[in-house]
């Protein structure tokens, strides 16, 4: 939604009703306006930091939890005061357009409220992830989005989404909705990489951005570092992990090879994943489809090959493949984990790097995605 805002801005006057701890308004740059409504002490105590412990970490996550399971609405306050903050500045300067993004569930509930006093100002309802759909809703959970969700397909004009089949999905359940754009995530920088450079490492090194958390997890790739290891006398490596909690493990004969390492800020991650030989994604097959994950665009930006250890036959795994940069595996199956890891190695050694085109990067960046946003508005609004 920054992305959003920082491009439209470009062409747009932009006004942004966002959450923060303390109410105000500010001037983000000369055309866009942005109001802060406040949701009280509560949620904001309960943000993720990458500080935060393991022990922390899952206070906080099974406390908003705890939270869903007695509270529909837990934004409510922020739903209210930006709803009349919203009300408030269309009558100083009327809008031409509405964008609300889910999650929270508040935003779309924000514009719901306004387009039955507003009918004519066209309505986009974007969807970062699926709502009602997502397999690992509790059934109350599941009704209260599907609620929402429907009265969505009753008043949004468009609906965009992160890619075509969580798309589809809402093209299916929500049919009287006229417009439907695919708007990737994509990568927000300008970072060059000089390709000039076939080897940066004197030892093949991996990297890993973020965190792991529930099946998400190391295990199969460590087992299949380990047999590598052990099976292959010329094969050595460095695997270093950037920013994550270690709830794994990291088998002993391999200890010395794996590095944690604290996070990075954005730009500084961006210049660590071109220093490295590959970049890895890990995302086991679920029932989820459409998910690419929002560090695999940045890993194809930096021009340096994926490893990713995910669903075959979903997204991510295609995109790789279609631009030919890097490698994929099942994320359950050692043997072809082993197979990328041996097969990336070997290309590395003979100066055979896997990356994508300089069209295809761009084509991924953020600004290239607002354009067909921009694009949508103008149909809305014409």
């Amino acid at each position: 939604m920054l992305a959003f805002a920082e491009y439209l801005s470009l062409t747009n006057e932009v006004e942004v009703f966002a959450f923060h701890p303390e109410e105000k308004t500010i001037e983000w740059n000369e055309n866009t306006l942005v109001h802060y409504s406040a949701n009280g002490r509560l949620t904001e105590q309960l943000k993720d930091k990458q500080s935060d412990g393991v022990v922390l970490h899952t206070f906080k996550v099974g406390t908003r939890i705890l939270l869903t399971k007695f509270i529909n609405h837990p934004f409510g306050k922020w739903q209210k005061s930006t709803l009349a903050k919203l009300k408030e500045r269309h009558t100083v300067k009327p809008f031409d357009c509405l964008i609300s993004s889910f999650s929270p569930h508040e935003a779309h509930l924000v514009a719901i409220d306004f387009k039955k006093e507003f009918p004519d100002v066209p309505w986009i309802a974007d969807m970062r992830d699926e709502m009602s759909t997502n397999p690992y809703l509790d059934t109350k959970t599941r009704k209260l989005l599907l609620s929402v969700e429907q009265e969505v397909g009753r008043y949004a004009d468009a609906l965009t989404s992160v890619s075509e089949p969580i798309l589809s999905d809402f093209k299916a359940s929500l049919s009287k909705i006229k417009f439907f754009e695919e708007i990737r995530n994509g990568f927000n920088h300008d970072y060059l990489r000089d390709k000039s450079q076939k080897n940066t490492n004197q030892i093949f090194t991996l990297g890993y951005f973020g965190t792991f958390y529930g099946k998400r997890k190391p295990h199969i790739l460590m087992e299949a570092l380990r047999q590598l290891n052990a099976e292959i006398p010329d094969f050595d490596f460095v695997f270093e992990i950037v920013g994550a909690h270690q709830n794994f493990s990291i088998p002993k004969e391999i200890s010395d090879k794996v590095k944690l390492l604290e996070p990075l800020k954005y730009f500084a991650a961006i210049e660590k994943m071109a220093t490295l030989d590959a970049n890895v994604i890990i995302h086991p097959r679920s029932k989820q489809k459409g998910v690419f994950t929002g560090k695999l665009f940045d890993y194809i930006s930096v021009q340096k090959p994926v490893l990713a250890f995910v669903d075959k036959e979903d997204v991510a795994a295609k995109l790789i493949e279609e631009f030919d940069c890097g490698y994929t595996a099942e994320f359950s199956e050692i043997s072809e984990n082993k197979h990328i890891i041996f097969q990336a190695y070997l290309d590395w050694k003979n100066h055979q790097i896997k990356f994508a085109s300089d069209e295809q990067v761009q084509s991924l960046h953020r600004k290239k995605q607002v354009e067909k946003l921009n694009h949508l508005i103008s149909k809305l609004t014409q």
